[in-house]
């Protein structure tokens, strides 16, 4: 049996930049959602997916924030596991260089 995941809501608690981020959502090194720019306090509507989970290490989800002079900054990854599957939703944390977002999703079985 395989799994799928979906992508909700990202939510930002706290910025990198102090402003406004340029935040995107990277899922196995391909981007599922983003460029866009968040606030502190927004949440943005993802609803991105279902993506077939290959039950390997290689399931990671990233977020990263956009720099005009200096290079992009990391906020964090997080390893989708076929384990939650049929548990609902879930969230995932990210707080790399000060920021500090979630991520909402759900994993279930391939016949979502």
């Amino acid at each position: 049996m395989g799994y799928q995941v979906k992508f909700y809501q990202l939510r930002c608690i706290e910025t990198e930049d102090g402003s406004e981020d340029e935040t995107w959502v990277d899922f196995r090194g391909g981007r599922v959602w983003g460029r866009g720019d968040i606030n502190k306090g927004d949440v943005i509507n993802v609803n991105n997916g279902p993506f077939t989970l290959s039950n390997s290490a290689a399931d990671v989800v990233s977020v990263w924030e956009e720099d005009t002079l200096d290079p992009n900054d990391h906020l964090g990854d997080f390893h989708i596991s076929p384990a939650v599957s049929g548990r609902g939703e879930q969230v995932a944390e990210f707080r790399g260089d000060g920021a500090h977002y979630t991520l909402t999703y759900e994993v279930r079985p391939d016949n979502w």
